[in-house]
């Protein structure tokens, strides 16, 4: 009699478990549901703005591929493009070359912008501590520190003397910087681990041409690597042994803007809206290795697995023709990053606490065809979105901007249509059109084709051939094309900003040294606002959330504490070449003694030599050999000879050898002549040499020489100094010989 209710008890709990998973089952397909419904309405609304098939037209104009010409194959299409029409197929026979000056452009453009935003031995951001006013204010104060608990006066440990104020913030501000540094270092190493250089280069590829680049980051990945660990054997050898390592560290991702969904009520700045989609294509294996990934619902992946691929209906009825997937059994991973709701957190198992109408919830919810498999809280704290939008040229309220293609789409279709119009014109111009009249002359070949000593029969009613056969000249126009043409590419530099100077073609640049830095000067105006748009919009957020990351999760407290981000695309890294001038002038005023108080020549010739791209640690002495060197510099003046002591024996010597020679005879006066011009010649030659290194530099810098007339003007001081030399030679043999000059 009592087992009878405990039967009862078990069948109940079965019955309760299944009706709670029926339930949880229920509410994640509801989930899924709704966010499939906000994904499609998304994905509708950016294809009604236009920016789709622009972003294909775009591409095609990128690659050269000409989809007008590829269309008037077509019947109806010929006619309303004014391509002559048969009834063979209504093939054009206008000429459809193309110049792909859109994708030179674009390349040139990209380029010149990476080249300034990632240098191979610096970076574009750094880390400093905030500043701080007090502190600021503290480190010139000289009253001495006292504790606050007693008022005693504070003593440094290691010289048991008083401390003052500005010596308390002088050291809290070298802490402070030395953590910075630490920091700095940190970060550098996670983006260095994820190939972040590699990635900003295909986000600039995808703004310059689609306009818009999209980079991710920071995301906890799971990385393996190959470690070498050292060990010693069974003789106590030391060896190495490789060893798989499992590491977790942030990363940064390129995405494809065409694959990313922002809110289209986020106006111009992605991170005011609700979230954003991004879409991934997967296959059946990386499925069922999702399964090995921690916090991904298995029961979900099954279910995923049982209904296979299943694309977006919205997304499959709105993509043109051209938009072709190229594996058809590959599946649509859909992670959604923003604002999600108390109850739909809840049905994928993640515990929010308590609902509150004020508060945002922030997550990162996985969705394979319209089922959740994952979801979580945004780890950062602040709930921002882990994307950063780039675009090239701007448009209002709108995340997507112009790239260089679109930019320059009229003139690319100026310059084709003038370039195929010259090759039209070249094919009528070239040769004679054939004027016959019907029955008055026959080929004897029966063919009527041209060809060389070709036989016409005539006949009888012809009485004058001329009247029967004739050849007509066109005009040939193609100085009035090569003109458009010309045009054309002048106003797509202007209308691209990027000349063709910036491209390595002269042109009809100014051939003289401050003209062709004025004008590079001009050409950079334009990139240098590119530049600053990459900071704000790029830089200073993307690295900030890697900052927020490591004082959120990172382990070591030495790399921790109130520290800013410093983007330095614009103010440091596109002045480089300015800048290169500016060093070789500040190491001038470093030897002066009046301005080398205030600089530190060894940093200023390190930074002298990374800007000419020579790492210092290649051509610096050892450590060992500058701290000789030093010693040698800091020992007592007493030890070291005084330069006016030596110039004093100097005078002495030489008025010794004239006295010698006044008492001596004629030949020892000779001798003495002979030695006193040759220290004179010596002297006069390095005056010459200083002299002509001055007008090297007054003809480069002061008059704006050209390099034709700078060569010209070096052959002629040649000659007038070589002709000094000579004279001067002969007067100064003839006053040993003589004892008189001329």
């Amino acid at each position: 009699m009592q087992a009878q209710p405990q039967q009862i008890d078990v069948e109940v709990e079965v019955v309760d478990e299944a009706d709670q998973r029926r339930k949880v089952e229920e509410r994640l397909q509801a989930f899924g549901y709704n966010m499939a419904q906000q994904r499609d309405e998304w994905i509708r609304l950016r294809y009604s703005y236009g920016v789709d098939k622009r972003w294909l037209e775009d591409e095609d104009q990128y690659n050269a591929k000409d989809n007008i010409a590829k269309q008037a194959s077509q019947m109806m299409t010929s006619v309303e493009q004014g391509y002559p029409v048969t009834t063979q197929g209504a093939k054009p026979h206008r000429s459809t070359v193309y110049i792909g000056l859109t994708r030179q452009k674009t390349n040139a453009a990209e380029a010149r912008l990476a080249d300034i935003l990632l240098p191979t031995d610096d970076r574009n951001w750094g880390i400093q501590p905030t500043p701080k006013p007090d502190v600021m204010g503290a480190s010139r104060d000289d009253r001495m520190a006292a504790d606050r608990d007693t008022g005693q006066p504070m003593m440094n440990p290691e010289t048991q003397e008083p401390l003052s104020m500005k010596d308390i913030a002088r050291a809290a501000m070298q802490v402070a910087r030395e953590k910075a540094k630490a920091m700095q270092t940190e970060m550098d190493d996670q983006l260095v681990e994820c190939d972040y250089n590699a990635e900003v280069r295909k986000m600039l590829h995808n703004s310059a041409r689609l306009g818009t680049g999209v980079i991710k980051g920071p995301v906890v990945t799971s990385r393996t690597r190959k470690a070498w660990q050292p060990y010693k054997d069974m003789q106590g050898n030391q060896i190495h042994q490789i060893e798989i390592v499992q590491e977790m560290s942030p990363a940064s991702f390129s995405v494809d803007p065409r694959n990313c969904w922002p809110d289209p009520g986020c106006g111009d700045n992605v991170h005011a809206g609700k979230g954003l989609y991004e879409r991934e294509r997967i296959t059946v294996r990386q499925v069922r290795d999702l399964a090995k990934q921690p916090g991904f619902m298995k029961n979900q992946l099954r279910k995923v697995l049982e209904e296979g691929p299943k694309k977006s209906a919205t997304f499959q009825e709105l993509k043109d023709e051209d938009q072709r997937d190229l594996a058809r059994d590959t599946y649509e991973m859909w992670t959604y990053w923003g604002e999600v709701d108390h109850e739909d957190l809840e049905a994928a198992g993640v515990n929010v606490g308590d609902k509150d109408e004020l508060r945002t919830l922030s997550a990162c919810v996985v969705m394979i065809n319209s089922t959740i498999v994952k979801a979580y809280v945004n780890p950062l704290d602040g709930g921002d979105i882990p994307y950063d939008f780039f675009v090239w040229e701007k448009v209002s309220d709108s995340v997507w901007g112009y790239g260089i293609p679109y930019l320059m789409r009229a003139q690319q279709r100026v310059l084709n249509a003038a370039w195929r119009q010259m090759m039209d014109n070249a094919g009528v111009s070239s040769g004679p059109q054939i004027i016959v009249k019907a029955g008055s002359i026959q080929p004897a070949d029966k063919q009527w084709q041209l060809s060389a000593r070709k036989i016409w029969w005539a006949t009888d009613d012809v009485d004058d051939v001329r009247k029967a056969f004739t050849a007509v000249e066109f005009n040939s126009y193609q100085g009035e094309l090569a003109n458009i043409i010309k045009m054309a590419m002048e106003l797509a530099d202007q209308e691209t900003g990027v000349p063709m100077i910036t491209q390595g073609e002269k042109g009809a640049a100014p051939d003289t040294v401050g003209g062709m830095q004025m004008l590079m000067n001009s050409a950079n105006v334009v990139l240098r606002r590119i530049v600053k748009q990459f900071d704000d919009m790029v830089t200073k957020p993307h690295i900030r959330r890697y900052y927020d990351y490591n004082m959120l999760y990172n382990e070591n407290e030495e790399i921790k504490g109130d520290f800013t981000v410093n983007a330095r695309g614009s103010s440091a890294l596109l002045v480089r070449d300015i800048q290169n001038q500016a060093f070789l002038n500040l190491l001038a005023a470093g030897a002066n003694p009046v301005y080398g108080v205030y600089l530190d020549t060894q940093k200023l010739f390190e930074k002298a030599l990374q800007a000419q791209h020579i790492d210092p640690a290649e051509v610096f002495k050892s450590e060992e050999e500058l701290e000789k060197i030093k010693e040698q510099q800091q020992q007592p003046q007493a030890q070291q000879a005084d330069p006016r002591i030596e110039a004093a024996k100097i005078r002495a010597e030489s008025d010794k050898v004239r006295v010698e020679a006044q008492n001596q005879g004629d030949m020892a006066e000779l001798q003495t002549r002979e030695k006193l011009a040759e220290l004179s010649y010596q002297q006069r030659m390095e005056e010459l040499a200083m002299q002509r290194e001055i007008e090297m530099l007054k003809m480069a810098n002061v008059q704006n020489l050209t390099l034709e007339q700078i060569k010209a003007k070096l052959a002629d001081t040649a000659m007038r100094e070589r002709g000094k030399k000579e004279i001067y030679a002969a007067e100064q043999n003839l006053k040993m010989t003589t004892g008189s000059g001329i």
